[in-house]
């Protein structure tokens, strides 16, 4: 009997101190893991966010390679993502919520079976010497008793798969090449004009690229809740600034009808007229090799420019990762 008496005590105790201990313990958790990967921001931001290009590093899709993804890009990057269900790894899905331009990206992730779960991933990107410091974390909430217990040793299981994600994403944005471009054939020609939304803003010139993100899912917003449809590929222009550094960036989207527009965003016809255009193939960052072959061509042949210059991408990037078959076409409005 003494011994049923102290083996009760025993074991009212344990379930006491399992029950009163995670009443201290922290409500939520947070694992993170850092690296410096020598490529420019804009290309590391680009790599992390395209989900189309995740299976290529991520450690948990490695474990398994044949489990089933589904892969969705939006035009507006928010609620891209994918899901997988596999036999090693389980079933879950991921999806894109908010994200800044070259800076952050926060995603949900939901784990489906074996176990149900909810938690944040995030992405940090700042900016280094070398080339861009990036962070990825994960992080949530922590449930009373027992998921509290298993938070102490999350770090642990689960810092190594990150260190090793972290290690194949950095082989993997490193190992692409430093394209430096190609321009195609100069022409000559005659732009039929178009209707678009656009938006104009300064800023300066090494952050034109995420300004560019932030403007076209504006633009793209404003069509969806306006039940409209891109009428063509996106463009943008360049106007000058009166402040070094500086660029007067226009992203615009065409449309097949007149749109009211808003106080930032507004309708704008491009009439139709003579133009210089040539195609560049390549990283939008190498885009200065085809301004300088028109220049030449300009130069050369004694050709008026009437106007500010455009672009106008042809190619999703978020659906083709070979960055040398990226087309954009510079057009300069000539006499």
């Amino acid at each position: 009997m003494k011994f049923l008496k102290w083996l009760g005590i025993i074991l009212f105790s344990l379930l006491a101190l399992f029950l009163i201990i995670p009443l201290f313990l922290p409500a939520s958790f947070h694992v993170e893991r850092s690296t410096i990967i020598e490529r420019p921001v804009d290309i590391v931001f680009q790599a992390a966010i395209d989900m189309n290009q995740r299976a290529q590093w991520d450690p948990w899709i490695e474990m398994e390679p044949d489990v089933e993804m589904d892969v969705t890009m939006t035009p507006e990057i928010i609620g891209s993502g994918y899901s997988w269900e596999g036999e090693i790894i389980g079933e879950g899905k991921i999806t894109i919520q908010e994200f800044v331009p070259n800076s952050r990206i926060k995603s949900e992730i939901e784990f489906i079976a074996p176990q149900s779960m909810k938690s944040d991933v995030l992405w940090n990107f700042e900016e280094h010497e070398k080339g861009t410091k990036t962070t990825w974390a994960f992080e949530g909430e922590l449930a009373y008793p027992v998921e509290k217990w298993f938070g102490l040793f999350m770090d642990k299981s689960m810092g190594p798969q990150f260190e090793k994600g972290l290690k194949n994403f950095k082989d993997f944005v490193e190992s692409q090449p430093v394209l430096r471009g190609k321009t195609g054939e100069i022409k000559e020609e005659t732009f039929d004009g178009l209707m678009a939304i656009t938006m104009k803003e300064e800023c300066p010139k090494n952050k034109l690229n995420g300004k560019m993100i932030e403007m076209y899912s504006s633009l793209l917003r404003y069509l969806k809740t306006n039940n409209e449809e891109i009428a063509g590929f996106p463009l943008a222009f360049y106007h000058e600034s009166e402040t070094v550094g500086n660029v007067i960036l226009e992203c615009g989207l065409p449309v097949s009808k007149e749109l009211e527009g808003t106080e930032k965003i507004k309708f704008t016809e491009l009439p139709k007229s003579n133009v210089l255009v040539a195609s560049h193939f390549g990283h939008f960052n190498s885009v200065e090799t085809t301004y300088k072959a028109l220049r030449e061509y300009i130069a050369e042949n004694n050709i008026e420019i009437t106007g500010t210059p455009w672009e106008m991408y042809l190619t999703d990037p978020m659906k083709e990762p070979d960055q040398s078959k990226w087309e954009t076409k510079i057009f300069f409005p000539i006499n």
